[in-house]
């Protein structure tokens, strides 16, 4: 799964950077949210912090 996503990053996500518009940013942002509710999660950080 790190592999593909580090592959779309590569690929800008599929979109092309001179096209990116709000919808991507939005996007993006909520992939940022769940990758960090994940790594949260792995390291008992944020909201799973003891």
């Amino acid at each position: 799964m790190l592999a593909r996503l580090a592959s779309l990053s590569d690929d800008h996500f599929n979109a092309h950077p001179d096209e990116v518009n709000w919808g991507h940013v939005g996007t993006l942002e909520h992939y940022a949210s769940l990758l960090k509710r994940i790594s949260d999660s792995a390291f008992s950080e944020g909201e799973h912090a003891e």
